[in-house]
């Protein structure tokens, strides 16, 4: 039947290779398919069963070629290693590959988990109870069809029917082995247990021991999240397994892996300094730093905890370490940690580092940094060096002789070879240059001085004769000449950049040029200047050309130096009282500063220039105390993109991932803060500027024009509905939403109080407000409170308020505080007293 089904099927069918699967005794992971079909295959283990009932021959007197030719092929899962030298291994290599082929014969000489049957398994024979490639034989059989209880039968083999095997530790045999057995004990308690205990009679005995015993122990259960066990089998297997305290570290990065970042949500207790918390895994291997005495780690840990993300880790195993003094090598060691404290955490914390590398690293001096050298190598030297090694001499005296017209310049030449003078300074080589006809002339008396062996030093104003002298630009050079500036006033950079912005401003283009030439050699800007002109154009008031110049740096690669961005802040942004919206800007708007300071930033800080995190917080303020809403909004939502982390902790679907019991979402639970990124929103949109954004979307005159009256939000589109319109007083909350999905962290009962404060001046009791806009709002307001309610429960995507949205009178009567208080009884005395002064005009 089956060959005419065969025949009938148009392609090759599978039903041969079942029957033969079916026939065969062999699973189909021994089958050698490169050099047999299936059915010869199966022939020859048929064939052979005769010969492995009985115990094969391991000495076989045939040639090598003649044992290739007879040698069974099969497939093996497990590559076994070439034969051991010693006189067990001999011939044991054929035997085995046919021992696999016989699932009853190998199911029996494996089954030596027991003490019955002594004498009748191979292993129990002498010459193969030491042969750890037959045991390697045995314990993959018994893994691969029994799991962890095989490797135990083999461990109970071993231990308990053999007597006095030592395990090897070497090689990869040895590690086959081992790790088997751990694997399984980490599972088992007991039998890790005695797997310890045989590591250490086995260390005693020989001395020997195998290399990897404690970080698969330690690292298997680090892996596993089981954090206190790994800690006290740190206890248990630091000796003898470590041989240096140090050697600690090897576990370090599968602690930090145990919990990643995006894991730790559940493991966190909410409370206000959820920030401050270590995660888990760090704190696992505290323990083990702690349980360890005389280890010196702090620069690899710090690198390694910056290098992956743990920042605030790091910040907390630098005061673990150095409590236990463990402090860093050298000012290197610290240097990555007090970069991160600099940008990304409060200047406390960052003067605190400071402070500490200031005191341990005082005795050392500090460099310059990279690429940067001493005042004294800074300029390269003349002929031979000579002129750092000869005095010049005194300048009144050469001076006086360059500018007596009656003594040719070869007189002065000769005369200063005969004092001996080899060097000049700057004020005689002022006076040769006004003497001179032409930089032709100059050139050639430069070169005379050179052949007489007498330097002009290499001073600012010695290279710009020269190389005005060179470029043929008489003009400047007679400038350079004539100026009343001291040759000495040119070394001084900053002075001449102020100098190049009052000549430009003045529209000096003769001095601007010459200022622009002495910057050329002494600035670091390179031919292009580009931080020169920026900043020229900044204190100008010049904003458009400023911003083409960025725009420039940015097509070559290029970005602003910190002192740009200094003097950027310093000389757009007008100073503003505490508490107290900013005056108005060179445009008539504080906006325009905030906008055009947002367009530079936009530009640079994707190229690498920090922007600190107080300084976004100010264009944040500025743009919400001058209601520019729309701006506000953009200007978020860039730094929130900017500085998310690359896996967002919440939801991007939207509102699509709020509970649909109406329960807010645990907002403030999520992960403690760790990368860069997650700082800088930390610090940016911490709890105060929350409570503002709630505040100043709240803060919108509605005039009597229908359109006013209400908002179309964009990210509360509902699907079919089109924009969804509701009172546009909820923009802060629907903006706080749009926060949180690009990975901000809110706070809910931040969040809650400014709201229902909000509310309390609007719907609540009368009372006196020293706020305008609070006045204001609250005579104008036109809706209901309910509906207002509604459209919050909307923006926020489920109830802000909970089961307090049922008492509405005492939701919007929040229990006054005693400043809140005092402002009162303030006000109405003034109201009183005070004709025109009842109200202070605040904004």
């Amino acid at each position: 039947m089956r060959p005419a089904l065969l025949r009938l099927l148009r392609r090759p069918s599978a039903v041969s290779i079942l029957d033969c699967l079916v026939s065969t005794p062999s699973g189909i992971e021994q089958l050698e398919s490169r050099y047999k079909c299936l059915r010869c295959q199966s022939r020859s283990v048929q064939q052979n069963t005769g010969l492995c009932q009985t115990q094969p021959e391991l000495v076989d007197d045939e040639t090598p070629a003649r044992q290739r030719r007879a040698r069974t092929k099969s497939f093996r899962i497990h590559e076994i290693e070439p034969p051991w030298s010693n006189a067990s291994d001999v011939g044991l290599d054929d035997f085995t590959k046919l021992l696999k082929l016989q699932p009853e014969k190998l199911e029996f000489e494996s089954d030596v988990g027991h003490t019955d049957d002594l004498g009748t398994r191979l292993v129990d024979q002498p010459s193969y109870r030491l042969n750890f490639a037959l045991w390697e034989v045995l314990l993959r059989y018994r893994q691969r069809h029994y799991g962890d209880e095989g490797t135990l039968e083999i461990w109970k083999g071993l231990t308990i029917r053999m007597d006095s095997v030592l395990l090897p530790v070497i090689g990869e045999r040895a590690d086959f082995f081992w790790r088997s057995f751990i694997s399984a004990g980490l599972k088992k308690d007991s039998f890790l247990k005695d797997l310890a205990d045989y590591a250490l009679e086995l260390w005693e005995a020989t001395g020997n021991r195998w290399g990897g015993f404690y970080d698969s122990v330690v690292g298997g259960f680090l892996e596993r999240g089981m954090l206190q066990q790994a800690v006290e089998w740190h206890k248990t297997l630091q000796n003898p397994h470590l041989a240096h305290p140090n050697d600690i570290l090897r576990v370090l990065e599968l602690a930090m892996a145990s919990f990643p970042l995006s894991d730790t949500t559940s493991l966190i207790v909410p409370h206000r300094n959820v920030g401050r918390r270590m995660s888990p895994g760090v704190r696992a291997f505290q323990d083990i730093c702690r349980a360890t005495d005389g280890h010196h780690i702090y620069g690899p840990v710090i690198s390694n905890l910056l290098k992956h993300g743990y920042s605030m880790d790091a910040l907390l195993m630098h005061g673990f370490l150095t409590e236990r003094q463990d402090h860093p090598r050298d000012f290197e060691e610290i240097q990555p940690l007090l970069d991160y404290a600099e940008k990304y955490e409060s200047p406390g914390v960052f003067k605190g580092l400071q402070e500490y590398a200031r005191h341990r690293f005082e005795s050392q001096p500090v460099s310059n940094g990279p690429g940067k050298a001493s005042p004294q190598d800074s300029h390269p030297k003349g002929k031979g060096g000579r002129w750092l090694k000869h005095k010049p001499t005194k300048d009144e005296f050469a001076a006086r002789l360059f500018a007596t017209h009656a003594l040719t310049f070869d007189m002065i030449v000769g005369g200063l070879q005969m004092f001996g003078v080899r060097a000049i300074g700057s004020q005689p080589l002022r006076e040769m240059a006004a003497r001179a006809h032409g930089c032709q002339d100059l050139l050639e008396k430069l070169n005379k001085l050179q052949k007489a062996d007498i330097s002009i030093g290499d001073s600012v104003f010695a290279r710009l004769v020269r190389k005005l002298a060179t470029e043929d630009r008489w003009f400047l050079l007679s400038e350079l000449v004539s100026t009343d500036q001291h040759p000495d006033v040119f070394e001084n950079a900053a002075l001449q950049e102020s100098l190049l912005t009052q000549y430009y401003v003045a529209r000096d283009w003769q001095q601007y040029n010459m200022a622009l030439a002495i910057l050329d050699l002494v600035s670091d800007e390179g031919p292009e200047m580009f931080n020169i002109h920026f900043r020229k154009h900044i204190a100008a008031r010049e904003w458009s050309a400023a911003a083409k110049i960025v725009d420039d740096m940015a097509l070559r690669g290029k970005t602003l130096a910190n002192q740009s961005m200094e003097f950027l802040i310093a000389q757009v942004l007008t100073p503003r009282r505490r508490g107290v919206g900013p005056a108005a800007g060179c445009g008539g708007h504080a906006e325009d500063e905030v906008g055009f300071l947002f367009r530079i930033f936009r530009r640079v800080v994707p190229a690498g220039v920090f922007v600190p995190p107080e300084l976004w917080i100010e264009l944040l303020k500025r743009l919400g105390m001058t209601r520019r809403w729309d701006r506000f909004r953009e200007l978020s939502l860039w730094i929130a993109r900017y500085y998310a982390p690359s896996k967002k902790r919440s939801n991007p679907s939207g509102m699509g991932s709020f509970p649909p019991s109406g329960r807010s979402p645990a907002i403030g639970m999520g992960p403690p803060p760790s990368g860069p990124g997650d700082r800088m929103l930390e610090r940016i949109f911490n709890p105060q500027m929350q409570a503002a954004i709630v505040a100043w979307g709240f803060m919108m005159r509605l005039s009597s024009k229908p359109e006013t009256k209400a908002c179309r939000i964009p990210s509360l589109i509902e699907q079919g509905n089109g924009d969804p319109i509701v009172v546009p007083w909820v923009r802060g909350l629907a903006l706080l939403r749009e926060l949180e999905r690009e990975g901000v962290r809110l706070r809910e009962q931040e969040i809650r109080r400014a709201c229902r404060q909000r509310l309390a001046v609007l719907f609540g009791r009368p009372r006196h407000s020293s706020r305008r806009w609070n006045r204001l709002l609250r005579r104008e307001n036109p809706y209901d409170v309910h509906q207002v309610l509604a459209d919050v429960a909307r923006a926020w995507g489920c109830s802000l308020f909970g089961d307090q949205e049922n008492d509405v009178e005492r939701l919007v009567n929040p229990p006054s505080s005693k400043m809140s208080q005092r402002r009162t009884h303030r006000t109405l005395f003034r109201e009183v007293h005070f004709e025109k002064g009842a109200f202070v005009q605040s904004k």
